[in-house]
């Protein structure tokens, strides 16, 4: 089951009485346990009737009678079982008990087990998989990340701008836990109005870690040098890791390339659009950008990028300098200067 088709349930109190949330979106994990605390218990009974166990809590079978017993000065009951693949562990104790209560939970209780992932072969895999209803809590991808604020601020009686929307994606990156509390300083900003415009994201939201990347990645596709230097700069004062800010742009650079072959090739832009996860608002932008580069110049970056790879890995110079001459390579890919790896020029 998805999130977005488990909050409807809730709203109808048609959920399952033992559901396994599983994934490592913690974000929305944290707002569905929200919306179902809201929507099945009031805030006197709250107190008495939510219980968060985890830990040596969930080691033996005492989760499982807390389960069991009625609900105190209420309808409802809802235990929420943090990090609950732990019960992988004590499983060979427990699991005839744990197995009888999920063929009849008791029927004022709801059971949550919250699972980041399945470690191995899981026993409890097989367990909860086939006797709860599992939600899947997957990270939001680029193309996905859009459509999540316009929704999220249409819930709060909130509209906003493509151009915003765009931009706090750009700053931002995916992390829903930075957009949204950014989006609840843009409300209070506009809290007459009900809008928010790009005005207002300029002046008000920083770049998160990944959202420097991508400026970064951003002005070396701009074949901008001395940006590209300055922001590589903010980027290691801030310690991001050399090797994954290489493995960022080598991303950029195949999906500039299979985007290439696809335009020669002809294919739909919203083929496209689905094909890379890349928003078809945003698809315009892209295509003139990488209209810029030839395939011989896409190859050529993608040859510079491992050879960066492999000196940061095996050379003795500084992972600062080898970062900085792959930049000033890749800034000029339209008008190459001498190479600073051995790559041929002529592809």
């Amino acid at each position: 089951m998805k999130y977005s088709e488990f909050l409807k349930a809730v709203q109808t109190k048609q959920i399952s009485p033992v559901t396994t949330f599983l994934g490592e979106e913690t974000f929305l994990k944290d707002r569905a346990l929200e919306a179902v605390l809201n929507r099945f218990l009031d805030e006197e009974s709250r107190q008495f009737n939510f219980r968060m166990l985890a830990g040596d809590e969930l080691k033996d079978s005492s989760f499982l009678d807390e389960a069991s017993t009625v609900a105190m000065f209420g309808d409802w009951k809802i235990l929420y079982l943090k990090d609950a693949g732990i019960i992988d562990k004590a499983l060979g104790r427990i699991k005839e008990y744990l197995e009888s209560y999920l063929s009849s939970p008791a029927p004022e209780t709801l059971m949550i087990f919250d699972v980041n992932s399945w470690e191995g072969k899981s026993k409890l895999k097989a367990i909860l998989t086939k006797k709860t209803t599992v939600v899947e809590f997957n990270p939001l991808s680029e193309k996905e990340i859009p459509s999540w604020i316009t929704g999220h601020l249409r819930t709060l009686n909130f509209q906003i701008s493509s151009a915003a929307v765009q931009l706090i994606s750009e700053r931002l990156g995916t992390n829903l836990q930075k957009i949204s509390s950014e989006l609840e300083k843009l409300m209070l900003l506009r809290h007459s109005e009900r809008k928010i415009s790009q005005e207002d994201v300029e002046s008000t939201v920083g770049y998160s870690p990944t959202g420097n990347l991508w400026q970064w990645s951003e002005a070396i596709l701009d074949q901008d040098a001395p940006k590209a230097i300055k922001l590589l700069g903010d980027l290691l004062e801030k310690e991001e890791e050399p090797v994954l800010c290489v493995g960022l742009l080598a991303k950029q650079f195949e999906k500039m390339i299979l985007t290439k072959e696809m335009v020669q090739q002809k294919v739909p832009q919203a083929a496209i659009s689905s094909k890379i996860n890349k928003p078809l608002y945003f698809l315009p932008q892209f295509l003139n950008q990488l209209s810029r580069f030839s395939m011989s110049d896409l190859i050529k970056g993608m040859q510079v990028l491992s050879y960066t790879d492999r000196a940061l890995k095996s050379s003795q110079a500084s992972p600062e300098t080898t970062l900085q001459l792959m930049t000033l390579q890749l800034c000029g890919l339209k008008s190459p200067a001498p190479p600073i790896f051995d790559v041929p020029l002529n592809l």
